[in-house]
């Protein structure tokens, strides 16, 4: 993998990961449902509240699992070259976190029953996961024209 990869990750990963991130916040903002608030929440991590609560910090976080994420699925898609079913299997996977997350949470943004937050959480992981996975397949078209 060279820097040129590197850096098709990070702007992959941050196109994906801000865009989640908007989708969450527009539920957030028209239903009042935290999910965006949710989504980049790090209370539970043993840092400084000033490192904590800042927003930049957790928008930061957020953009760099999203990158770690498009990288694992870039990589693993290269050997089985499946990169929307791979993408799809580990986001399903990752939208089951909703409920450990919200559990170690010290800022809990909603509270029971979780079924429509969840269910968007979901909803919401699936549409990044085909992004992903269609970001992934150019990576893929781009790498066999070199």
């Amino acid at each position: 993998m060279t820097g040129n990869r590197l850096s098709d990750w990070t702007l992959f990963g941050t196109i994906a990961g801000a865009l989640l991130a908007c989708f969450f916040y527009a539920i957030e903002q028209g239903f009042e449902i935290n999910l965006y608030t949710f989504l980049v929440n790090i209370d539970f991590l043993p840092l400084p509240d000033y490192i904590i609560y800042s927003y930049l910090i957790q928008f930061i976080s957020h953009l760099v699992i999203t990158v770690i994420l498009i990288a694992v699925i870039d990589i693993l898609s290269a050997r089985f070259n499946h990169p929307i079913g791979i993408s799809v299997i580990i986001n399903t996977i990752m939208s089951f976190t909703f409920f450990p997350l919200y559990q170690i949470a010290v800022t809990k943004p909603f509270h029971p029953p979780f079924i429509l937050p969840f269910t968007l959480w979901f909803i919401g992981h699936l549409l990044f996961a085909v992004l992903i996975g269609y970001f992934v397949s150019i990576l893929h078209k781009k790498k066999e024209r070199y």
